[in-house]
């Protein structure tokens, strides 16, 4: 790849449909083909933006090769397979380039701050109307109905699903997290005699980390009931779920907008917490056995004797 720079580039995502091709047809294609495969996977982005013959010239094989690779994956000719593989790089790419245009006018910080809580108020709005009310009935329902309680989640997920886990455990559930420092192994752990009994809350937001789906088909697998808080039917977790609950998560400084998704746990745990009354006395117990550990009481700081 001699006219490739060295700068550090986005390799193709896993659950793109020429990602999910490449991969089904990887196993039969010849040399010259994998060729090309490889580089697809390795600079979907440099691909993309050349011309057949352009794009061959960077691996030295012919523009016969590269047509060969497109109908193997199922395209009628090389511009179909070049035309998806740019559709699945728009789709993920969005919310930045939207970003680079709103920074282009150079906004005040000012008005980048009133935009932004802007945004989140649409997103609340938004997410109102995703989620119908037998859905929220059902999501509560199996949080209570669960005898142990798995939240599924890295990166940003992994913090929001904190939040969840805090909010859940105040009522009583069972609740346990992945890990920091156990990755997805700790949580196989975890989830090794998971059951139908049980339950397992995903939090996936594009671009959906292979790490949480791995999870959640781990225990899908094990017919352990899904639920599934993530943007949409497209998304790969969805697809996973028993039960979803969709957020709208658009923001053009912060995608995705942690603020829609954290309004959204807040909303389930007092769905949960509604219908079992009595969970609220776990709450009312442990503000009382902590209330000696709170930092400040009465204006002063440390404990009062």
């Amino acid at each position: 790849m001699n006219q490739i720079g060295d700068k550090k580039r986005a390799r193709l995502p896993a659950d793109t449909p020429v990602a999910r091709k490449i991969a089904a047809a990887y196993p039969e294609m010849s040399g010259a083909l994998r060729k090309f495969a490889d580089l697809v996977l390795a600079e979907p982005l440099q691909v993309a933006r050349l011309s057949v013959h352009d794009a061959v010239a960077l691996i030295d094989v012919s523009v016969a090769t590269a047509n060969r690779f497109a109908t193997t994956l199922g395209y009628e000719a090389y511009p179909e397979f070049r035309s998806e593989l740019i559709a699945g790089f728009e789709t993920l790419l969005a919310p930045f380039d939207r970003m680079e245009r709103k920074l282009a006018t150079r906004p005040t910080p000012a008005t980048v701050f009133q935009a932004s809580l802007r945004e989140d108020i649409a997103n609340h709005e938004q997410t109102l109307g995703m989620i119908s009310d037998e859905t929220i009935l059902e999501a509560a329902r199996m949080i209570t109905g669960a005898r142990r309680i798995f939240i599924a989640g890295v990166d940003l997920a992994a913090h929001l699903g904190g939040l969840l886990a805090i909010g859940l455990s105040t009522l009583g559930a069972p609740v346990r997290t992945v890990d920091s420092g156990g990755g997805t192994i700790g949580s196989l752990r975890l989830l090794v005699d998971f059951g139908p009994e049980d339950l397992v809350i995903g939090i996936a937001f594009p671009h959906y980390f292979r790490e949480t789906l791995q999870l959640v088909e781990y225990a899908d697998q094990r017919d352990v009931p899904i639920l599934g808080i993530t943007d949409g039917l497209g998304s790969p977790l969805a697809a996973l779920s028993k039960t979803s609950l969709f957020v709208s998560v658009e923001h053009d400084f912060n995608p995705p907008s942690s603020t829609a998704i954290c309004a959204v746990i807040e909303g389930l745990v007092a769905a949960v917490s509604s219908l079992k009354p009595a969970l609220a006395d776990n709450h009312r117990q442990f503000v009382e056995e902590s209330y000696a550990w709170m930092a400040a009481k009465g204006g002063h700081w440390g404990r009062q004797d």
